[in-house]
């Protein structure tokens, strides 16, 4: 998520702009077919049956953003703020503005959920996130840091399909959505040639960026600080000499920026349902293993590397694994171009982000490697605290990928002639480093079918207005369930739980919590859905049950036929409410709310 030059005269940031182009060069049609070609390959098993196919790696997130995409678009249909939802986790609701809602996307993009549903705009911007990205790097490599155009696809394609990219694409659109982090970068470097449009066209990409993904924000906003720093410290005057032109269009895009994203922000951090950092477990051991960048990907499209996969918090988060075939001719490339300012402010970034991806223990093959790294101070800082410490090692990808466009630029420039056999060698090496991370299709696994229950509307006897439904199934798997129904019947009906981030109501800090704090009574049915024995209930749980209920304001509990171990849950739930569930098509319903 970050990089390249700096307002650098060797990589052409000062170059006037080339003449136009009469026509299309075949690198750019090239590029352009290949990444389009690419995105969809990656999402076919998707698009085959987008309605009923899941993520195998990351069903949660998946079944989250499509409920995001359709709240989106009930919002708008219904004339509701999309920044809160009182459709989950009832009677509190969710921040949505304090998780990841995509509203970049999502509201954009509401008419096709509207006609197709939201699981086919989750197909649609993963596909175009993994078409977007790489060639908004291919265009601001060619026309902004690199002569050669081959060299900025080969960097392209490794910035858009990088292993940790890869990994991400497996349900999580918005981090791979990267398209506007080189336009950015750049419009950030050149803004001194026209601070007041360049000013106002960032503060625009800066608010959009904002509501697509925040942490690629703050990674990016890292990144030019690093830039900044690196610059200063070898080539001042190339930025002091521009120094009012920058100010003045930094402090522009700021004031846009911050017109556009103040009330948002305000119901982000100080609005209902509001929460200070990450769980304490996420920003404390959610870490990469040092080892996890000298090995090879988990998958690839060549196949698996069983033993990589216990280097990585869980497949998803497996942002580094670039083999160590590739940082040794990286290593090698940089200490050849270590005077190129590109190449600096690259390796800077590189070095800042694989450290801070280490965690706040740092282990090499799961063994602690010592000392505590900078993460455990880091995370006591605001934004940093929400952070997710693995996916810094997401902003070391693009930096790889400025060295790599950089090194194959020179070594195949056509301007230099001698030593040509050792410098095709070169590039060949880089190439071939490269090839064995390629990643694979995603793979998928039919969904849990909707119950006739829900699908013809059957609930709605049962659910009197301002109530909700509740799962009997109330562990996570059973949340992520019940969220991708809602999701599908366009949030017609309220859920009780959810799969969330929300304030942890036994925290004095408000540090952040997954999904709906569980209670006697939801503890006593979850239980019951792990172990498959039915839980025993005394009077007190059934006083308990009461009372927690009608604080969630459940209009009815359902039990669909196929949910694991049904026999217990149903036990479980019958002893609680004092009374058999109906049967009602293919679900068992118990009658909360009256």
């Amino acid at each position: 998520m970050v990089i390249t030059a700096t307002a650098l005269p060797d990589v052409r940031a000062d170059a006037p702009p080339s003449p136009p182009h009469r026509r299309l060069p075949i690198v750019d049609l090239v590029a352009v077919v290949l990444f389009v070609a690419a995105g969809i390959w990656l999402t076919a098993a998707l698009w085959r049956v987008p309605a009923g196919a899941t993520i195998i790696a990351n069903e949660d997130d998946q079944a989250f953003f499509e409920w995001m995409l359709a709240h989106a678009a009930h919002a708008l249909t219904h004339g509701e703020s999309p920044l809160f939802a009182g459709e989950m986790n009832t009677p509190a609701g969710v921040n949505l503005m304090a998780n990841t809602s995509i509203l970049g996307f999502a509201l954009p993009l509401a008419p096709v959920t509207l006609l197709g549903g939201p699981a086919l705009t989750f197909t649609l911007i993963t596909t175009l996130a993994l078409i977007g990205t790489p060639l908004a790097w291919y265009f601001v490599l060619s026309r902004h840091l690199v002569r050669n155009r081959w060299a900025a696809l080969a960097a392209a394609a490794f910035c858009g399909y990088a292993p940790g990219l890869a990994a991400q694409a497996q349900g999580h659109p918005n981090l791979v959505a990267q398209m506007l982090v080189p336009v950015i970068f750049w419009c950030v470097v050149r803004i001194h040639h026209s601070p007041v449009r360049r000013g106002l066209i960032l503060g625009l990409l800066v608010a959009y960026q904002f509501f697509i993904n925040e942490e690629v924000l703050f990674l990016l906003a890292q990144a030019l600080a690093i830039a900044v720093l690196v610059t200063l410290a070898g080539t001042p005057r190339r930025l002091l000499r521009h120094w009012r032109g920058y100010l003045g269009g930094l402090a522009l895009a700021g004031a846009v920026a911050g017109v556009l994203l103040a009330y948002p922000m305000y119901v982000q951090f100080t609005g209902p349902q509001s929460y200070h950092g990450v769980p304490k477990i996420v920003g404390s051991s959610f870490g990469l293993d040092v080892l996890s960048y000298v090995s090879f990907p988990p998958t690839t499209a060549f196949g698996t590397n069983p033993g990589a996969e216990q280097l990585a918090t869980n497949p998803v988060e497996a942002n580094s694994f670039f083999g160590w075939p590739l940082l040794v001719v990286l290593a090698l490339l940089v200490l050849w171009q270590v005077r190129t300012l590109a190449v600096r402010v690259a390796l800077a970034v590189a070095a800042w982000f694989t450290v801070l991806s280490f965690g706040a223990y740092p282990e090499v093959d799961g063994h602690p490697l010592g000392p505590a790294g900078p993460w455990r101070e880091l995370i006591k800082i605001p934004l940093f605290d929400s952070v997710v410490p693995a996916r810094m090692g997401l902003a070391v990808i693009p930096a790889f990928g400025v060295i790599i466009a950089v090194s194959l630029d020179r070594l195949l420039s056509r301007d230099r002639r001698r030593w040509w056999p050792v410098r095709v060698a070169a590039a060949a090496a880089v190439l071939f480093a490269l090839v064995p991370l390629a990643p694979r299709p995603l793979a998928v696994r039919p969904k849990t079918p909707m119950p006739k229950f829900l699908a013809d509307g059957a609930w709605r006897a049962y659910v009197p207005s301002g109530t909700s439904l509740m799962y009997a199934d109330v562990t996570s798997h059973g949340d992520i369930v019940a969220m991708r129904w809602a999701a599908a019947s366009g949030l017609d009906f309220a859920l009780a739980r959810g799969y969330f981030l929300g304030p942890d109501p036994r925290s004095p800090e408000r540090i952040a919590m997954f999904s709906t704090l569980y209670t006697t009574t939801s503890m006593r049915m979850m239980m019951a859905a792990r172990t498959g024995r039915p839980s025993r209930i005394h009077s007190l749980d059934v006083s308990g049950a009461t009372n927690d209920f009608e604080y969630w304001k459940v209009g009815a509990i359902f039990l669909p036929d196929g949910t694991p171990n049904a026999g217990a849950i149903e036990t479980t739930v019958r002893r609680l409410v004092g009374r058999p569930g109906v049967r009602v098509d293919d679900a068992l319903v118990w009658r909360i709310a009256s």
